[in-house]
């Protein structure tokens, strides 16, 4: 059958979406039996959405793989007796689609090819480990992790170790890199992939803390075999063979975990890094610095892409709306970064499968020009009420929630990709109103101060809502507190790239003995398609 696309519809894989193939997906909410289209659903799905590239997880964190490999077990191989419902159904599924003559990685690989998009192979570096007598009925878990807890790390000593997963295996042994290369090894050689994603993020350090200088030469090395089988197999298969490497973004990390990202980009081992925080799962971060990379990448052949997770863990939204995505892409092309994209296991605001709303939100990803006038809001680093995780990597810090204590400043960065001022000299800025949510406070009975990038916004620039006790349609929201939102005039504008607001506590009610904390700070930017062009013109 002809492909339906002569060529990609990018040269390079530029908006992506990472995706488990299970929970937003036929493995985990179809009944058996499945078909091969059941299966290439999600596929179909990003065709003509904005999307050009589709980074899968071809595995799991214990070592089984999603098709029907040649050098690793497939989820569910090893089960005598399941004991998870819906894992149970992802094995059959598999193993059903498996039994019937497809092999599902081959069938991804080729819908993706007919529909023009970019199929990148991911999977863990690392492994975690876990004993057979727990994990046995769960299908997950390979009887290579099973059989060596001996190359698992272990408790440690290192205050960080606290902060991340004990049982994880050291890279340090040949057996371990050994196997995970032979994985990575099969994604790039016996498969149509359009390259592999490593991911180095969860489960590290891939050894103990203090044997990071150790790993260091020997996950380039590693790295650097993958590359001559990367080449070889894009000369056999006459495609481009592309590795990516997850990566935190923050470059102090790098010397932290043992990886010499600098080599790597140096001795052309990577086309592409995808830049992050510590954590995939934790809460939409709009603001990495992306500056080290974008320097160490300059006039190199190695990509920038920017992974932003999705998650928003707030009452209204499980996921954040579109326009914090749009901020966190704004930010990203701001600092040079060459793509963006949907960066947690996978990705459904509305449920699956995606309607009309999703596709609205992704069709701008990839056109940093018409995201320059699309709406924002601009969101400081605040804890997720859902999946709360350690924040222990240099640049992964959280910004708030923080207390307010009578006369002591708390300092809050802000970063904004827009040029707000030249928008406005058009005409085009409808409103740019910065939100400052303060838990538990009664603003008649407190004197709060509220400064941004030094200049303190006046009381006649300032709206109060009022979440005291607040009815909605889910109930009283939470936390009880108040919003001060400064309707920021021309001279309050805040500027392209680093801005700072400053929230000062000057009097505390006497009769209550309650913290106050500032929970969030944002900043909505609101665009007009052009100057006096309101979007809604007349109330009747």
């Amino acid at each position: 059958m002809e492909p339906e696309n002569n060529a990609h519809v990018t040269d390079e894989p530029r908006v992506f979406i990472f995706e488990d193939g299970r929970h937003a997906a036929s493995l985990y909410q179809f009944e058996s039996p499945i078909t091969a289209a059941d299966l290439t659903y999600n596929v179909d799905q990003l065709a003509s959405s904005g999307l050009d590239t589709l980074i899968y997880f071809a595995g799991t964190e214990g070592g089984v793989v999603l098709y029907d490999s040649e050098v690793a077990q497939t989820w569910g191989d090893n089960v005598v007796k399941w004991t998870h419902s819906v894992w149970y159904r992802a094995g059959r599924n598999l193993r059903q689609l498996i039994a019937d003559g497809c092999d599902p990685l081959q069938l991804l690989c080729e819908r993706c090819e007919r529909k023009g998009i970019w199929f990148i192979a991911g999977n863990w570096v690392n492994f975690q480990g876990a004993d057979r007598e727990t994990d046995g009925g769960l299908g997950r878990k390979s009887d290579f992790v099973f059989d060596h807890p001996h190359f698992q790390v272990g408790e440690e000593e290192d205050p960080r170790a606290q902060y991340v997963e004990p049982r994880r295996f050291s890279f340090l042994y040949p057996e371990v890199r050994q196997e995970r290369f032979a994985v990575f090894e099969e994604l790039l050689s016996r498969y149509p992939t359009d390259g592999i994603e490593l991911d180095l993020i969860d489960f590290a350090p891939l050894c103990r803390f203090d044997e990071v200088e150790q790993l260091d030469p020997v996950l380039t090395g590693w790295i650097g075999d993958l590359r001559r089988v990367a080449d070889r197999a894009e000369s056999e298969q006459g495609r481009r063979k592309r590795i990516y490497a997850r990566i935190p973004a923050h470059p102090d990390v790098w010397n932290l975990l043992g990886y010499d990202v600098s080599a790597w980009v140096r001795e052309g081992l990577v086309d592409g890094l995808i830049c992050m925080s510590g954590q995939m799962e934790g809460a939409i971060t709009q603001d990495l610095d992306l500056g080290a990379v974008a320097d160490l990448v300059r006039d190199t052949r190695c990509r920038l892409l920017v992974g932003c997770s999705n998650l928003l863990g707030r009452q209204r939204h499980h996921y954040a709306p579109a326009p914090m995505i749009w901020a966190a892409a704004a930010n990203a092309y701001s600092q040079g970064a060459d793509g963006i994209g949907l960066a947690n296991a996978h990705w459904g605001p509305n449920g699956w499968p995606w309607r009309s709303d999703e596709y609205h939100t992704l069709r701008l990803l990839g056109h940093p020009d018409m995201l320059a006038t699309a709406d924002k809001i601009y969101r400081a680093r605040s804890q997720s009420s859902v999946g709360k995780s350690s924040h222990w990597m240099p640049g992964d810090e959280l910004h708030l929630p923080q207390t307010l204590v009578e006369g002591e400043p708390v300092r809050v960065p802000l970063r904004i990709g827009d040029d707000v001022a030249g928008a406005h000299a058009l005409g085009r800025i409808e409103s740019i109103c910065l939100r400052v949510r303060i838990t538990a406070i009664e603003p008649s009975l407190n004197e709060v101060r509220v400064k941004l990038n030094e200049q303190q916004l006046p009381d006649s620039i300032l709206q109060l809502n009022d979440l005291g006790y607040r009815l909605i349609g889910t109930g009283a929201v939470g936390p009880y507190g108040c919003v001060y939102e400064y309707h920021l005039t021309p001279a309050y504008f805040p500027r392209p790239g680093p801005n700072s607001v400053e929230v000062t506590l000057l009097h505390h009610d006497p009769d209550i003995d309650i913290s106050f904390d500032v929970w969030d700070v944002d900043c909505a930017i609101r665009y007009r398609l052009h100057r006096n062009f309101r979007r809604e013109p007349i109330d009747y």
